[in-house]
C-alpha cells in the first residue's frame, strides 16, 4: 500500500512540474467575486484584469510591464508570482494539488502591509495541464 501511494504522490508531483514547463498551454478565467473582477491567463503570456460584468479591461500584465516574474512547481502545487510597479503590488497565484480547478491568489501592496487572499473561482477556459 506504502508503495502505491508513493506512486501516485510521484505521479502527482510530476504532473504539477508538467504545469510549470508548459505556461503557453495556460489558459482560462478565474472570477474573484468579492471585487467583481476576471482574472484572464492567455495563452500568448499576458494576463488581463477585468470586470466580470461589464467586460471593462482595468490592466493587462505583460513581460512589458511586470518584474521578477517566477513560476515554481512543487509538493504543494504550481506557483506563479510577479511584481507591477505601475499597480505598487506583487501577485502570487496558487494552484493546489487537487481536483478543484479554483486558484489561490494573493496580492501584496507596496503602500500598506493589509494584503489581500482569496480563492478566484474558474469560470472558462483551460484549467487542466495538456
Amino acid at each position: 500500500m506504502k508503495k502505491i501511494l508513493t506512486f501516485v504522490l510521484a505521479a502527482v508531483v510530476a504532473s504539477a512540474g508538467l504545469f510549470a514547463f508548459d505556461l503557453g498551454g495556460i489558459e482560462g478565467t478565474w472570477q474573484d467575486t468579492k471585487y467583481n473582477a476576471n482574472w484572464k491567463f492567455n495563452a500568448g503570456g499576458s494576463i488581463t484584469l477585468s470586470d466580470a460584468s461589464t467586460g471593462k479591461v482595468y490592466y493587462t500584465f505583460t513581460d512589458a510591464n511586470t518584474q521578477n516574474f517566477k513560476v515554481n512547481a512543487g509538493a504543494s502545487g504550481v506557483t506563479v508570482t510577479f511584481d507591477c510597479q505601475a499597480t505598487s503590488r506583487s501577485y502570487k497565484f496558487v494552484k493546489g494539488i487537487s481536483l478543484s480547478s479554483d486558484l489561490t491568489m494573493e496580492i501584496d501592496p507596496t503602500w500598506t502591509s493589509e494584503d489581500y487572499s482569496t480563492t478566484i473561482k474558474f469560470q472558462s477556459g483551460k484549467a487542466d495541464v495538456q
